[in-house]
């Protein structure tokens, strides 16, 4: 994964918790180099490694830390360069949520060496249903906080429910969303 998502899990981390909880985070996680590169390219398993290390810190799920950096993610991004690109690309939850791989695709100028999953939406009734698919095992609860964190940012009240797991041999994630303005 690139710097940026290191640095992003980071910035949660300090403001939440504070910088002494990075501090021994990135220590248990086995991190020497003191900052992440926001382009450069990092193994997964940095990353992951970083989640384990603050899920051993904090004593909480794993799956729960990464439903809350997904909806961090977004407000992180928003406020970097990259929310322009997620404004220019839908005005609702469901807009933004069908156009995040041409949004990836733009994205994927500056970071060449991009890996990014593919996000296939398609209605179903007062819904929409998103298929998730990553090369990346274990980021369905990162990906349930993204579509909350979309959600947040359009102003609209979120419900997302997992309908199937690649963990139970399907090629996908799978997750019906239903948006609402929120009152």
């Amino acid at each position: 994964m690139y710097g940026m998502v290191n640095q992003a899990l980071e910035s949660l981390v300090t403001e939440r918790f504070g910088a002494d909880v990075w501090t021994t985070v990135r220590q248990k996680a086995g991190i020497t180099d003191p900052a992440f590169i926001t382009m450069k390219q990092y193994p997964d398993e940095v990353t992951y490694s970083l989640a384990g290390a603050l899920s051993e810190h904090l004593q909480a799920p794993i799956p729960d830390l990464l439903r809350a950096f997904g909806v961090y993610w977004v407000a992180y991004a928003q406020r970097g360069p990259w929310g322009k690109i997620m404004l220019a690309s839908g005005g609702s939850t469901y807009e933004l949520l069908a156009s995040l791989d041409a949004m990836h695709a733009r994205i994927a100028i500056s970071f060449p060496e991009l890996k990014p999953p593919s996000f296939k939406v398609h209605r179903d009734g007062d819904a929409v249903v998103v298929d998730y698919h990553s090369h990346r095992p274990g980021l369905a609860p990162f990906v349930v906080g993204l579509i909350e964190g979309i959600g947040t940012l359009f102003g609209e009240t979120v419900t997302v429910e997992q309908i199937a797991s690649k963990d139970g041999g399907v090629p996908a994630d799978s997750f019906r969303v239903w948006a609402k303005k929120a009152s």
